[in-house]
C-alpha cells in the first residue's frame, strides 16, 4: 500500500527559517534601493517639498512641480548628478535627444520640465547668456546646460549655413515658378496639342533640331560622307507612340527641311516600320536617292563596310546616315580595321553625331553627380505624377499620418500598418487624390535606426527625387531630422516640418498647469527656431483628431505643393535642350 508524502518536522523547520531569511534580505535590498537610488532612466533625487503625485513610472512615483512652486525652488530640489542619460555631463538637449531615440517619454517629459524651469529662472534674474535665451537675442535660445565658446561658435556657423541654404532654396523655387509662368505665357503647357503625325510639341522640337544638324552634316563640304548618328532621348509619360516614331520622324523632317526629292530608308533587321507615317520616304530603294538612312545596322566586319560603300555609290551624292550602328568591338583589332575601312571608302569623310536629351532635372545642381534614382521609384512612374514622402525617426506616427491623409482608420482596408515598433520596413506607395488627379504618397521607413542609418538613408530612399517631403517628429527634432532637412535645402526639395501627437503634448502640459494655446505657441516658436522655417511650413497635428489643429491646412498646402510640382516638371520637360555632340573622322 502506497504511503502519502510527508515532510519531516526538521525539514519543515529549516524551510521556514530559510523563508524568513529571504524576506529579510529582500527588505534590506529594497531599503538600500530607496537610500542610494537605482540607476534607472528616470531616477533622480528630490528633497521633501510640495508636489503633485502622478502615476508610477518604472515602479517609482514621479513627482511633478506644483503650480505655486517657483522655478528656483523646484531646481533646488533636484540632484543634478542623478539626472538620467548623463544630462549633467552632456547637457539637457543631448539627454532629451537620447531619451527620444529610445522612446523614453517619461524621461523626456521630466528633462523638458527641468530645462524649462532653468530657462524661466535665468530669465527672471536677467543673467541668461545669449545662447540660452538672454535679453540680447532670445531667438538664439537652444536650452543647452553646458556650452563652451568653441561650441557657441560652431552653433552660430551651423545656423548661418542653414540660413544661406534656405535662401538659395527659395531662389531656386522662385526660378522654377518663373519658368512655369513663361511656358504658360507661350502656350507651351498644352501637351495634348499635336501635329499631323501625332507628335506633341516637345517632340517636334527634337525632330527639328536633329534634322537640322544632320542636314548641315551631309550638305557642307565634299559629297560621299558617312554620318554615324546616336540617339539617346529620355521619354516622357505623355509620349504615346512607338520606339521608331522619333527616328522615322527625324528623317521625315530632314526630307522636308532639305527639300530632298528621294530619301531611302533601310529599316532595322526584324522590325516593321511600315505603320509609321512615311510621307514621301522610300523603303529599300536606294537608286538615285539624295541620301540613304540605315537604321540599326551591324557593321562589324570590313566586308559589311564595303557593302555599305557600294550601296552609297548607287545614290546621287554617295551620302549615308547610319542610326545606332555598331562598328565592331571598341579597342579590338577588328574594330580598328572596320573604322579604317570606313575612312578609306568614304571620300567625303566620316562624322559622328550624338543627340542627347537627359532626364528632367528634378534636383538643383550642387556639384558632382547626384544620387541615382532608386529602381523602385523609376518603376513606379515618378515622372508621371506628384510624389509625396513622409519620413522622420521611427515611432513618430508616420503611418498614422498616412492613414489620416487618406481618410482611413488603422483597421480599414488599404490602411498602413501602425504600431509602437518600427512597422514600415520598405518604401510603400499609396494613392491620394489631389484636385481630381491621382498622385503618390510614400510611407518611408524611419531614419536614424540601425536598419536605416542616415548615411545611406538619403541615397537608398531617393529622398532627393520627391516633389514634397514631410519630416515628422513626435517630440523635438533630433540631429537626424535637422540633417535630413539640410540635405533637402541643399537640393531645393520643398519640405514641411510636422509635429505629430500634439494632442498628447497638450494633455501632458495641462497637467503642469499650462493652457493649450501656450503649449502650441511654445512648440511653434521652438520649431521655427530649430528648423529655420517660416510659420506657414510648420504644422502641428493629431492623426486621431484630423479636424483640429493644423491638419486641414496641411492637406490643403500639400495639394497646392504637389499641383505646383506637376507644373514645374512639365515646364522643365518641355524646355529640355537637345544636346548635340559632333566628332569628325570618327564613327
Amino acid at each position: 500500500m502506497f504511503r502519502k508524502n510527508s515532510t519531516p518536522p526538521s525539514l519543515a523547520l529549516g524551510l521556514a527559517l530559510s523563508g524568513v531569511a529571504l524576506v529579510a534580505l529582500c527588505l534590506a535590498s529594497f531599503s538600500s534601493d530607496l537610500r542610494v537610488g537605482v540607476a534607472r532612466p528616470t531616477n533622480f533625487r528630490l528633497s521633501p517639498v510640495k508636489y503633485a503625485i502622478r502615476k508610477p513610472v518604472y515602479g517609482r512615483a514621479v513627482r511633478v512641480r506644483a503650480e505655486t512652486q517657483s522655478p528656483e525652488d523646484f531646481l533646488a530640489t533636484i540632484d543634478m548628478a542623478s539626472l538620467p542619460y548623463d544630462a549633467a555631463t552632456n547637457g539637457l538637449n543631448q539627454a532629451i535627444e537620447d531619451a527620444a531615440r529610445v522612446r523614453d517619454t517619461a524621461a523626456c517629459r521630466l528633462l523638458e520640465k527641468i530645462r524649462r524651469a532653468q530657462h524661466e529662472s535665468e530669465l527672471s534674474k536677467g543673467e541668461v547668456p545669449w545662447y540660452r535665451g538672454g535679453s540680447k537675442d532670445r531667438a538664439r535660445y537652444d536650452g543647452v546646460m553646458n556650452m563652451s565658446p568653441l561650441e557657441e561658435q560652431r552653433m552660430e556657423i551651423e545656423r548661418n549655413r542653414r540660413k544661406q541654404d534656405e535662401l538659395k532654396a527659395h531662389e531656386y523655387w522662385r526660378k522654377e515658378d518663373a519658368l512655369v509662368e513663361q511656358c504658360k505665357a507661350q502656350g507651351m503647357m498644352d501637351i495634348t496639342s499635336k501635329d499631323q503625325y501625332g507628335m506633341p510639341m516637345d517632340v517636334q522640337r527634337i525632330l527639328y533640331d536633329a534634322a537640322n544638324a544632320l542636314g548641315r552634316a551631309i550638305t557642307e563640304g565634299e559629297p560621299n560622307k558617312l554620318v554615324s548618328m546616336k540617339l539617346a532621348v529620355d521619354p516622357m509619360p505623355w509620349w504615346d507612340f512607338s520606339n521608331q516614331a522619333i527616328p522615322v520622324g527625324i528623317v521625315r523632317t530632314l526630307q522636308e527641311m532639305g527639300g530632298f526629292e528621294k530619301v531611302a530608308v533601310i529599316p532595322p533587321p526584324n522590325d516593321d516600320i511600315s505603320r509609321e507615317p512615311m510621307d514621301r520616304l522610300v523603303i529599300g530603294d536606294v537608286q538615285n536617292a539624295d541620301v540613304v538612312y540605315v537604321m540599326n545596322p551591324v557593321l562589324d566586319t570590313e566586308e559589311k563596310i564595303y557593302e555599305l560603300a557600294q550601296m552609297a555609290q548607287s545614290t546621287k551624292n554617295g551620302n549615308v546616315i547610319v542610326l545606332d550602328g555598331t562598328f565592331g568591338e571598341p579597342g579590338s583589332m577588328e574594330g580598328k580595321r572596320v573604322r579604317q575601312s570606313a575612312k578609306d571608302l568614304f571620300k567625303g569623310g566620316i562624322q559622328s553625331l550624338q543627340f542627347i536629351m537627359s532626364p528632367v532635372p528634378l534636383t538643383k545642381p550642387v556639384g558632382g553627380d547626384p544620387y541615382p534614382i532608386p529602381d523602385w521609384l523609376v518603376k513606379a512612374g515618378y515622372k508621371a505624377t506628384g510624389n509625396l514622402a513622409i519620413t522622420g525617426n521611427s515611432g513618430t506616427g508616420k503611418s498614422s499620418l498616412n492613414n489620416a491623409m487618406r481618410g482611413l482608420k488603422p483597421r480599414d482596408d488599404g490602411a498602413a500598418e501602425v504600431g509602437v515598433k518600427e512597422t514600415t520596413l520598405e518604401p510603400t506607395p499609396y494613392t491620394i487624390d489631389v484636385a481630381g488627379k491621382q498622385m503618390a504618397m510614400y510611407d518611408l521607413p524611419g531614419a536614424g535606426t540601425p536598419r536605416f542609418p542616415l548615411e545611406s538613408y538619403i541615397r537608398n530612399m531617393g529622398i532627393k527625387y520627391f516633389d514634397l517631403v514631410i519630416v515628422a517628429s513626435a517630440g523635438r527634432f533630433t540631429e537626424t531630422d535637422l540633417n535630413l532637412m539640410d540635405e533637402l535645402r541643399k537640393n531645393g526639395i520643398p519640405f514641411f516640418a510636422l509635429r505629430t501627437k500634439i494632442d498628447l503634448e497638450i494633455r501632458n502640459a495641462e497637467a503642469d498647469g499650462m493652457r493649450p494655446d501656450q503649449v502650441i505657441d511654445k512648440i511653434r516658436e521652438d520649431l521655427e527656431h530649430y528648423t529655420l522655417l517660416s510659420p506657414d511650413r510648420i504644422y502641428m497635428v493629431s492623426s486621431r483628431r484630423p479636424e483640429e489643429f493644423d491638419f486641414q491646412r496641411l492637406k490643403a498646402d500639400t495639394q497646392k505643393e504637389l499641383t505646383r510640382a506637376l507644373d514645374v516638371k512639365l515646364a522643365k520637360a518641355l524646355t529640355r535642350p537637345l544636346e548635340i555632340k559632333g566628332v569628325w573622322n570618327s564613327v
